[in-house]
């Protein structure tokens, strides 16, 4: 693609091919963040970028290391891509990555990445990396359902206590999906001295926080530091029972393909803001949100546990070797959920219910023998509004059978 054409995209790669102004000349804005929360997804080459001085980014675009770097995520080309335009752009290419930490341990559950930019103007901005394509990674996501302080959460707070004191000026935090919710929790948790020199923690379409983890007055108190950007379709950035204020981005895709953060809409130095999310998605969310609510904590950590012993079943890493390997993959999943007991099966094809829903309004789980997927449709409003406007006399001789006993 000519650098014409790039720069008339109306996304993050046109916002590095037009916007010149380095950070000293415009301070640091939703849609640098976005840019910066996305290199925390490289698995960043070497031993220079785990050191406090670090390497600038536009030395870490290398060829040789492309793969090695972007192996296991959810979209390698378009990563590529996006460090191409980072290296070339007088506004980030100075930027040096350091402080690179990359912990994967799956009998604790737990998927963490984190690494600090330190930025040319002063100050850095800590990106926490979002979920990967890992089984490990997404049933961690779906531990704080249930779990308070799950290991990904207590380490980037203990990430950010570490480097914090190797930073001079002003410190920002943020990452995309599950890195957003890190983002907001150590800044909730953190010492006040470093709570005092965050400027601003991004949430780019992260995970809420259930009313256990963020019950105390802390959370309050540094809730406007606060900056959450979600699409119109949201669902992973409004999972959870308390949300903090957030802002709608238009994205150029649909459903929960809304989650990639590479078709969010930047006109201009900002995003293209949409009024409030749409109405899928919200009865998407509320249902989910009510159902998780319902749960006791033993209840929400059954069915995790539940869900994910089918997901294992299928004998795959991640969610792209299951996909790759489907006509195995799938069937091993499909007799693992057969096996469940009505209740936790009726559970778990709810949720997939739900999560089919997100991505394709109209879509429709096929029909399995024992299996009767649960039908979530909007209610008819219209009919509604008319039974509505009948009088209730009428309305109880119907039930009733009787004639209808209201005045004539």
């Amino acid at each position: 693609m000519g650098s014409g054409a790039a720069q008339d995209e109306k996304n993050l790669f046109g916002y590095l091919a037009r916007e010149f102004e380095t950070l000293g000349q415009r301070p640091l804005g939703e849609v640098d963040s976005l840019v910066l929360a996305c290199l925390s997804y490289f698995r960043w080459p070497g031993d220079e970028v785990r050191g406090h001085e670090g390497a600038p980014v536009r030395d870490l675009f290398r060829a040789e290391c492309f793969r090695e770097m972007t192996q296991g995520l959810w979209d390698p080309d378009g990563l590529v891509r996006l460090l191409a335009a980072v290296a070339a752009s007088p506004r980030f290419r100075d930027v040096r990555v350091c402080d690179y930490v990359d912990d994967f341990d799956e009998s604790a559950e737990k998927q963490f990445s984190a690494c600090t930019l330190r930025l040319p103007s002063g100050g850095a901005y800590l990106s926490f990396r979002g979920t990967d394509n890992t089984v490990v990674g997404w049933k961690e996501d779906f531990n704080m359902a249930f779990e308070t302080g799950v290991p990904s959460q207590r380490a980037a707070l203990a990430y950010l206590e570490r480097v914090s004191p190797t930073v001079e000026g002003p410190l920002y935090l943020g990452g995309h999906s599950k890195g957003g919710n890190l983002a907001v929790y150590a800044t909730a948790r953190c010492p006040e001295a470093v709570a005092a020199r965050i400027e601003r923690s991004f949430s780019h379409d992260g995970p809420g926080f259930t009313e256990e983890a963020l019950a105390d007055d802390g959370w309050l108190d540094r809730s406007h530091l606060v900056s959450k950007t979600v699409p119109r379709s949201s669902v992973i950035g409004m999972l959870f029972e308390r949300q903090e204020d957030y802002a709608v981005v238009a994205s150029s895709t649909s459903g929960l393909m809304q989650h990639d953060p590479f078709s969010w809409v930047v006109e201009g130095t900002d995003f293209a803001y949409e009024t409030g999310i749409g109405r899928g998605a919200s009865f998407v969310d509320k249902t989910l949100n009510e159902w998780i609510a319902s749960m006791t904590h033993a209840e929400r950590a059954g069915f995790v546990d539940t869900l994910f012993s089918v997901i294992d079943a299928g004998g795959k890493d991640t969610f792209g070797e299951l996909g790759d390997d489907w006509q195995s993959t799938v069937p091993a999943m499909l007799r693992e959920l057969g096996a469940l007991e009505p209740g936790q099966r009726a559970k778990i094809t709810r949720a997939l219910a739900l999560l089919a829903r997100s991505v394709m309004p109209d879509f429709e789980l096929p029909q399995m023998p024992e299996l009767e997927m649960p039908q979530l449709e909007l209610p008819d409003f219209a009919a509604l509004e008319q039974e509505r406007m009948v009088p209730l006399g009428e309305r109880m001789a119907r039930l009733t059978g009787a004639d209808d006993p209201s005045p004539r």
